[in-house]
């Protein structure tokens, strides 16, 4: 379902809707403003909501849209923040920076085609036909950048313009395999060893949801051939990826680009206070989403994981409903 908070933001949602009718996928589109229209709001997601399995919040300026309709309901919601009056980074600051227990996935600014596109992901987790589509569109994004290629060169290319000549390097040899747990269902990936307090809040709060996760340590830049070969080696074994990263986070984008699965991204604080880690992690170009959550938001990432799984996992969502239950838990009034 496509919830717009404003009827002015139709061309964001447009983008949406074209990426899901060339998928072939059902989707519901709703007006309805977090604050002027509360009660509406309510009355949709708890009411005409049963069909649904990820939901679409398209809002700028204070954009508590998303979050409210994370409060309502445990199933994923994905934000798209709009450029407004302060060019968007109002409305993405205020979507990713979510309390504990009511985790959205923001997509870049104005992105309303990586929300679906992270919509399709998400249900392609239980549906073989979405996931092999996922896989064909990939694929044809090659011949899209040919066709681009062959355009831009049409367009300025020189007299001094030369094609350099191909010479093949044979691939550096990676005998080791990346082996998990026959049970791991979520892999948590990081860059570096200077984020494990957000990693262990990750595994820890997946372990009470009894949901079963592996951690790996692997630089995008320093070891590209392993991070590549790892990933083809445990990607139809895990549902969803969780990655951990700071500065530039390289590794999330890497890990987008060699999947089609689900990727949720953490950015850390780091010497710009996490500015420079949560922009270039949610600014993805059309086709390759990350699920950004808000600056060392742990715990968040690893209950939109569960939000993800328990649309088909009756015992993920019973354990995810009690868990969410215990953090809204107020103990100063009872």
């Amino acid at each position: 379902m496509i919830i717009l908070g404003s009827g002015s933001d139709y061309k964001i949602a447009q983008k949406a809707v074209n990426v899901l009718e060339d998928m072939n996928i059902n989707y519901d589109l709703r007006v309805a403003s977090a604050h002027r229209t509360h009660d509406r709001i309510k009355d949709v997601v708890l009411n005409c909501s049963d069909e649904v399995e990820v939901f679409i919040a398209i809002a700028g300026l204070a954009a508590h849209l998303p979050g409210v309709i994370a409060s309502y309901t445990t199933k994923p919601v994905i934000a798209v923040p709009v450029n407004g009056s302060m060019e968007g980074i109002d409305a993405l600051l205020a979507s990713t920076e979510m309390q504990l227990g009511t985790p959205v996935a923001t997509m870049g600014i104005d992105r309303g085609d990586n929300a679906a596109w992270l919509a399709c992901q998400i249900i392609a987790c239980n549906d073989k036909d979405v996931q092999q589509e996922l896989v064909d569109v990939r694929k044809g994004y090659d011949e899209k950048m040919q066709i681009a290629e062959d355009d831009v060169i049409s367009k300025i290319a020189g007299k001094h313009y030369q094609r350099t000549k191909r010479v093949e390097h044979p691939p550096e040899v990676i005998d080791k395999k990346l082996e998990l747990d026959s049970d791991t269902r979520v892999l948590i990936l990081s860059g570096n060893y200077s984020n494990m307090e957000i990693v262990h809040k990750i595994t820890q709060t997946l372990d009470t949801l009894d949901i079963k996760s592996q951690y790996k340590v692997i630089s995008a830049t320093r070891t590209p051939g392993k991070l590549e070969k790892y990933i083809k080696d445990v990607n139809n074994q895990v549902e969803l990826y969780i990655v951990v990263s700071n500065l530039s986070t390289v590794l999330s984008g890497a890990i987008v680009s060699l999947t089609t699965k689900p990727v949720i991204g953490v950015p850390c604080s780091s010497h710009i206070k996490g500015i420079d880690s949560l922009l270039s992690m949610v600014q993805m170009p059309p086709g390759v989403p990350t699920a950004t959550m808000g600056l060392n938001a742990g715990e968040n990432a690893a209950l939109y994981a569960a939000r993800i799984l328990s649309i088909y996992d009756e015992n993920i969502k019973e354990a995810l409903n009690k868990f969410t239950n215990s953090l809204h838990r107020n103990n100063y009034y009872e």
